[in-house]
């Protein structure tokens, strides 16, 4: 099997959202764009965190003990930024798939955003794709329906 590249299978474009919005607002562009993870950028499009549904979910649920909220706060006017992931782990376009999952199992996390070095600023980073669970099981899925094709056809 050849060597995949994390830009072969990743999802692009990444879905973003501003950090100044609301995470009721975050939670409504997942659930309108059946994900649940989105990118945040600042207004010149560079990556300043993550958010998933569970953030907005635990934010919601503040009253929780192990909630990193305080529970008097009032969850209809929390920001993206308020809910946010700040250091993202990610990956560039030209990371191996191994590479990506090693990172995924080392973290603990079901989604990685691909990015790469704005021409312009040092150190920023420009969304350009994610590559999630799903993405990895459907690669494991078409690899699989390819064997399996071409067993029942040298059979």
């Amino acid at each position: 099997m050849h060597r995949i590249l994390v830009s072969e299978i990743m999802s692009a474009p990444v879905i973003t959202i501003d950090p100044d919005a609301l995470a009721v607002d975050a939670a409504a562009l997942m659930e309108g764009n059946n994900v649940r993870r989105v990118i945040v950028t600042d207004q010149d499009g560079y990556m300043c965190g993550i958010v998933t549904d569970a953030d907005v979910l635990e934010a919601e649920t503040a009253e929780s003990v192990a909630s990193r909220y305080d529970p008097d706060v009032d969850k209809e006017w929390l920001t993206v930024r308020d809910v946010m992931t700040a250091d993202v782990v990610a990956v560039g376009p030209e990371a191996s798939i191994g590479q990506l999952v090693e990172k995924m199992m080392e973290t603990k996390i079901g989604g990685i955003p691909v990015v790469q070095a704005a021409d312009d600023t040092w150190g920023k980073l420009v969304p350009i794709g994610i590559v999630t669970e799903t993405d990895i099981f459907r690669l494991i899925s078409e690899a699989w329906r390819a064997d399996e094709a071409s067993r029942t056809g040298s059979s």
